[in-house]
């Protein structure tokens, strides 16, 4: 995400060349191929926003949040389709996560060093802890109503999977945000918001804030499609460029 590109302001040109003459001294496939990179990361987190939607609206309407494990696969039975989309629909967006940090850690930003990889390969584990949970969901929407120690178990994982993706996804906004700052431009009116998100979500473990947790995950989504929308149209590779050009 803009975020996706953390800045480690280390001059591209050294020789006195701007970024963007620097960029097209080299093959024109290769920059063309890392500014594509940007694009397709870009239109994948704009995906994975859709898919977290749908798997949290899924979960809600299955009622399937209850005291007991007990309950909980009663309700998920009752409603075993709504249940298996969100899992589907939460697996999909992990696969999709991990997918749009690889693009990320292919782009200039990153490659050249005004980046750090430490945002996507974070977001890479967010993804990755996703999946597990959206496929945990999955073994409980096919098991419902039955309990067993291995049912208990999948519980465990979905809930465990899901706090860490949510965990990580966290520390990737703040450690973006430092560099969003940076940048300037749109990024700049983001990055507060950025921080302030990303410690948020670290509040994920505490049972005493999970009123907070849909707002949270409201203002996450809305997140994705406000950084993946400037990737995929390009405007976080332009401002990227404007401060490295500008010596920043």
């Amino acid at each position: 995400m803009a975020l996706f590109r953390v800045i480690n302001q280390t001059p591209i040109a050294s020789n006195g060349m701007s970024l963007t003459s620097s960029r097209h001294s080299e093959p024109g496939s290769a920059v063309q191929a890392e500014g594509t990179n940007g694009r397709k990361a870009g239109a994948l987190l704009l995906l994975t926003a859709l898919m977290s939607a749908i798997s949290a609206v899924s979960r809600v309407s299955a009622d399937a949040d209850q005291a007991t494990l007990q309950e909980s696969l009663d309700a998920i039975s009752l409603h075993r389709g709504l249940y298996g989309m969100g899992g589907a629909a939460r697996s999909v967006s992990g696969v999709m996560l991990v997918t749009a940090a690889w693009f990320l850690l292919h782009t200039w930003i990153i490659r050249r060093r005004p980046g750090s990889p430490l945002v996507p390969v974070l977001l890479a584990v967010s993804g990755a802890f996703t999946a597990i949970s959206g496929l945990s969901a999955l073994v409980l929407t096919a098991a419902a109503p039955d309990v067993s120690p291995f049912i208990e178990a999948s519980e465990l994982s979905r809930w465990f999977t899901g706090q860490i993706g949510f965990t990580a996804a966290g520390l990737a906004l703040i450690i973006a945000s430092r560099y969003q700052w940076k940048v300037g431009g749109t990024l700049r009116f983001i990055a507060p918001l950025s921080a302030i998100l990303g410690a948020a979500m670290q509040f994920i473990w505490i049972d005493s804030a999970t009123a907070v947790h849909p707002v949270v995950g409201a203002v996450f989504f809305l997140w994705l499609l406000a950084i993946g929308g400037m990737l995929f149209t390009g405007r976080t590779e332009k401002l990227f460029i404007r401060m490295v050009d500008s010596g920043h």
